[in-house]
């Protein structure tokens, strides 16, 4: 058995955010559940024009970050929400956008957060 314990990315290190997401017999279909958390975060709060890497910025700073748990002891892998964001974005913008895909299609409607601050990208 394994469960999902979910973590707020906003009030990160804070445990009275955090909160049990169910039990799950296989490691699978606790991996699903977790990216079903992540996929909902991004459908959410997709905007139109946004680029996939201010929407895994923002998941990374507002994000629920679920962590899979073993009942007990064993082989269980390793799943990683910020690692999954990335190619979560990049799916939610690709079903989202209206038009085709291209990188002419992303104005930078808000700051990129995935640059250093101070570069002038607003």
């Amino acid at each position: 058995m394994f469960y999902l314990r979910v973590y707020d990315n906003y009030h990160y290190g804070d445990e009275s955010e955090a909160y049990n997401h169910g039990q799950y017999a296989t490691y699978a279909e606790a991996v699903a559940g977790a990216k079903a958390i992540v996929d909902e975060f991004m459908e959410w709060n997709w905007r139109e024009n946004m680029r996939p890497n201010q929407l895994a910025a923002l998941f990374g700073i507002y994000g629920e970050d679920p962590v899979i748990f073993p009942n007990e002891p064993g082989n269980s892998g390793r799943f990683s929400a910020s690692d999954y964001a990335t190619e979560a974005a990049e799916k939610a913008c690709k079903k989202l956008q209206k038009g085709p895909y291209t990188p002419e299609n992303y104005a930078p409607l808000m700051h990129d957060y995935s640059k250093p601050s101070g570069t002038g990208d607003a």
